[in-house]
């Protein structure tokens, strides 16, 4: 990056999370690794301050309005501006099911944390983005997680999870439209099953993973850094003249027939 971003990753102690703030640190971003468990998104930052990049631990749950406007203020405080945010916190609940069995509990979480969280964060990095455009002449960008499941159908249902993914995939798209003027780029990513600790446990038996994983022409389950570095991309000005896109990272699931 030709001059150093100051960006905010939610979900920054998990493995994709890690990743992301891995490749950002590495493009050159100044990062803000947030998370609920202050102690994991201290570990990140310990680990990749040991490294030598400019990086500091905060804790906040996204699903708090409140809690997101002081999180802002403190991150802008610390870094002294904010032109990037990668809303990557969310949860995919094991008790998620068909939208015919879940209780409106286990809903009303998933989109508190998952669609109210992007909207929290967004909404409270929207007065500091608009200001480092203005001061620091360069575009801000936003990267939103959506999921592969709101292009396709899932026999065995994470409505929702899907629902959620969705409504950030639909959001994304009218941020960009309502911001282009001020010159912050909005775009999703869609990753397909990442091997992550938690995802792990989906496929508990080589019986259930060698059956997902004939759905991906490049054979593979996919990796945090897959995801971390279409983010990263998306985040820096190499991709300036993109917004408004939701890309999938899924191996190819999501255009395969059978």
């Amino acid at each position: 990056m030709d001059q150093a971003r100051s960006v905010i990753v939610t979900g920054g102690g998990g493995a994709i999370g890690r990743a992301c703030v891995r490749a950002l640190c590495d493009d050159g971003a100044r990062v803000a690794i947030v998370d609920i468990d202050f102690d994991a998104a201290k570990r990140v930052a310990d680990e990749m301050g040991e490294l030598g990049f400019d990086v500091a631990p905060f804790e906040c749950n996204v699903a708090s309005f409140e809690e997101t406007q002081r999180l802002t203020e403190d991150v802008y405080d610390r870094f002294g501006y904010i032109d990037g945010l990668v809303n990557n916190a969310g949860i995919m609940p094991h008790q998620d099911v068909s939208f015919s069995t879940a209780t409106m509990d286990d809903w009303r979480e998933i989109l508190d944390i998952n669609l109210g969280g992007t909207l929290n964060l967004s909404r409270c990095t929207l007065p500091f983005l608009k200001e480092s455009v203005r001061r620091r002449s360069m575009p801000s960008s936003i990267v939103n997680m959506s999921s592969f499941l709101v292009l396709i159908g899932a026999r065995i249902p994470q409505d929702g999870y899907t629902a959620s993914k969705g409504a950030i995939a639909s959001l994304s798209r009218s941020m960009a439209v309502e911001l282009g003027e001020d010159q912050i780029r909005v775009n999703a990513v869609a990753p397909g099953p990442i091997e992550t600790p938690h995802v792990a446990k989906f496929f508990s038996t080589q019986e259930a993973r060698a059956k997902r994983i004939e759905r991906f022409p490049l054979g593979r389950f996919g990796r945090p850094e897959d995801v971390a570095g279409a983010i990263s991309f998306l985040i820096s000005d190499k991709s300036s003249w993109i917004t408004g896109v939701l890309l999938p990272i899924d191996g190819g699931a999501s255009c395969n027939y059978v």
